[in-house]
């Protein structure tokens, strides 16, 4: 591995908080896969992602595999629930990612064997590691339902530091019969096999840590002045030529983070208005386009550039994924390119703007209240809080993509993160949390990010996230249960509590009221779990005895971290715990 790679390494590592106790290797591949699996979904891939996507050491032939469900990934069979009652896309990757300066014919061969094994009636390798396991039973549950695969994509992505050769050679035959068993299975729409090279990763890596950005032409626009907190706005047409940039790279792939905060996904051509709009453009009516639809936001941060030149960076599409999916996919019809799109960009810093412009532009669609918590007023005030707290505790809660583009990532919690630990710590739900999180906001939707809500325990779940980080970058031995995060999280409540939470205490109004007794006093709960969290002895004191109790119950069972009964049975040895001591 040269300077310039390892600098990449150590700097990706470093923000990400990944345990320098691992091999180099292993480093790299954790690095690999989000350098290429970023470009490939629809949301931020974060270190808790990735150890489930990672294989462990011994894996034969394949070092990771992901799965997504409309660009969105999901990690257990579960989860496929939550997408039932409609058409979807689905893709496989598998990643086999070598540190060595070769590409080697046996070693690819090995990989693509692998694969096509996991998709066999009956495989010849018989891999003993759940989480592998864990994906196998995905595959299997998608085929239960096969008729509402609209499409199946395959990626395979051999990945090494040496430099591709671009033809005639005895791997590209390997890669030619190799693809030959995997199309007899007819189940696959696309299959990609790709080798990585170095030039290739370090671009796909850059691409993958930089802000949005594109520059395009906008003509014929107006520009909007004088609106406060809005550094600039225009509102007008462009072609379908320009607009393109925003939304396709440079290799001509859609940009699918673009649509990070929008507030409904693709819904596909079974919906009638996306038929609609496709018909509209394969009959070439491109002038009864430019009328009829409504066009498109943009949402950016900055613009560098200059007239009708737009240089945007960091920015959004936050009303309009449909027309511009639908764009995307007839972007090949002749003469697409002259169509005029109404168009809307406004350059804004402002957070409380940029969600008042996201609902109002959206106010015409319908959608679920889960699609509206990201820009809820709780969720400022809980930002709020973080912020004021973070001279204590150092940490900060991102409830949009990129809002931290500076920090590290060790010291952000997300909204997914937030969910879980909020939702495992206070209503005892963490083995919902770690399998299906689409299910808890199905059935909990009402539960969280209420505006009456205090953020204190949100934050208090938030900070023993990061605590736990901490201690499994810096103490191998809790590694063996970051499966189980959630339900030590659990524990460590009851230990520093010693009682039932009761929802009606995470109101503003009566968190005062909630509150244990410790010698002779009245402690406020909230104030007890901030204290030993902020006293390092006693956070570990408390996940160790969280994580011993924990051992009594058979957690080695497959499919453990997702059991109900695993989570009852460990609140029982809890409670028989408390009462001992």
């Amino acid at each position: 591995m040269d300077s310039i790679v390892r600098s990449y390494l150590d700097s990706f590592c470093g923000k990400f908080n990944i345990d320098k106790n691992l091999s180099e290797s292993k480093r790299f591949e954790y690095f690999s896969i989000f350098s290429i699996l970023s470009d490939e979904i629809n949301s931020n891939l974060d270190k808790n992602d990735l150890e489930s996507i990672i294989l462990p050491d011994g894996t034969r032939g394949i070092d990771g595999i992901s799965v997504t469900i409309n660009d969105a990934l999901i990690f257990n069979a579960d989860e496929i629930d939550n997408f039932k009652d409609q058409r979807f896309s689905v893709s496989f990757h598998f990643f086999q990612v070598k540190i060595s300066e070769s590409f080697s014919d046996l070693e690819v061969g090995s990989f693509l064997d692998t694969i096509i094994d996991f998709f066999s009636e009956k495989p010849n390798y018989n891999i003993q590691r759940d989480e592998y396991s864990a994906y196998l039973e995905i595959y299997k549950r998608l085929l239960q339902i096969i008729s509402s695969l609209k499409e199946v994509n395959l990626f395979c992505y051999y990945i090494s530091l040496g430099q591709k050769q671009e033809s005639n050679t005895t791997i590209d035959c390997t890669i030619k019969n190799k693809r030959s068993y995997l199309e007899k299975y007819n189940f696959f729409t696309n299959i990609h096999i790709q080798l990585i090279d170095k030039a290739i990763l370090i671009s796909k890596h850059k691409k993958a840590i930089s802000p949005l950005k594109s520059e395009f032409k906008f003509e014929n626009k107006i520009s909007l002045s004088g609106i406060p907190s809005i550094e600039e706005a225009y509102i007008g047409y462009v072609s379908f030529s320009e607009f393109k940039k925003l939304i396709i790279d440079n290799e001509n792939n859609k940009i699918k983070s673009l649509f990070n905060d929008n507030l409904r996904d693709f819904l596909g051509f079974d919906n009638p208005i996306n038929q609609n709009i496709k018909q509209t453009l394969e009959n070439r009516k491109f002038s009864e386009f430019s009328l009829l639809n409504n066009g498109i936001t943009v949402i950016a941060e900055s613009n560098s550039g200059r007239g009708n030149t737009l240089v945007l960076e960091n920015y959004q599409i936050v009303n309009g994924c449909q027309t511009s999916n639908v764009l995307y996919e007839c972007r090949n019809i002749e003469g697409i390119d002259n169509v005029l799109i109404p168009l809307k960009v406004i350059i804004t810093k402002d957070e409380n703007l940029r969600d008042e412009i996201i609902i109002t532009t959206n106010s015409q669609s319908s959608f679920t209240e889960e699609q509206l918590f990201a820009i809820t007023q709780f969720q400022k005030e809980l930002e709020d809080y973080y912020i004021s707290q973070k001279d204590i505790d150092g940490i900060y809660y991102e409830r949009r993509t990129n809002q931290y583009q500076n920090i590290n990532k060790s010291k952000i919690v997300d909204i997914k993160e937030q969910l879980k630990s909020f939702m495992a710590m206070f209503f005892d739900v963490p083995h919902l949390v770690s399998g299906n999180i689409g299910k808890v906001i199905k059935q909990y939707k009402d539960k969280f990010f209420q505006k009456d809500h205090s953020p204190i325990p949100y934050y208090i779940s938030g900070l023993l996230s990061k605590k736990w980080d901490e201690l499994i970058q810096s103490e191998s031995n809790y590694k063996e249960f970051n499966k189980f995060r959630y339900h030590i999280f659990m524990g460590f409540r009851y230990l520093v509590e010693d009682l039932p939470f009761d929802q009606r205490y995470l109101s503003k109004s009566n968190i005062k009221q909630y509150a244990i007794k410790s010698e002779n006093q009245r402690i406020n709960s909230y104030e007890k779990l901030l204290q030993v969290l902020r006293d390092r002895q006693e956070v570990k004191r408390n996940l160790d005895n969280s994580i011993e109790i924990f051992k009594k119950v058979d957690y080695t069972r497959q499919k453990a971290a997702y059991s109900g009964p695993i989570t009852e049975e460990y609140k029982q040895k809890i409670q028989g715990y408390l009462s001992q001591n």
